[in-house]
């Protein structure tokens, strides 16, 4: 009769540790920022593209988030988690900013509607 009780509170308390773990780690992965507003300056500038129907695309700080306005085009830029200087414009486009050899952001790559433009820092 113990081991019949002793056994499935056994598997209880593995299944709980086990969950117990998972939450513990989600909670540190998401509590990490992928963003800091204090790196701002790193991204803000205007960016010249070609082919667009605008000339340039700006990337600004607003209460304390990045935004970006080009043409009839702007709104909130929100760091996506997973990777590194990408960033989603309310799920209509992907924002990634391309670093040089001297990790100073020269590039905005945006992939926009299956297409790619890329413009250059001024």
């Amino acid at each position: 009769m113990k081991k019949t009780i002793f056994i499935p509170l056994l598997g209880i308390c593995f299944f709980t540790l086990s969950v117990s773990a998972q939450n513990s780690a989600a909670e540190t992965i998401s509590s990490t920022p992928a963003f800091s507003i204090a790196d701002s300056s790193t991204f803000t500038g205007k960016y010249k593209y070609e082919g667009l129907p605008f000339e340039y695309m700006e990337i600004s700080v607003k209460d304390d988030k990045l935004y970006y306005s080009g043409g009839e085009y702007n709104g909130p830029l929100d760091a996506i988690s997973d990777k590194k200087d990408a960033f989603d414009a309310s799920g209509a486009a992907t924002f990634t900013f391309i670093r040089d050899s001297d990790n100073k952001v020269t590039t905005l790559q945006i992939d926009y509607q299956g297409q790619t433009y890329t413009g250059s820092k001024e």
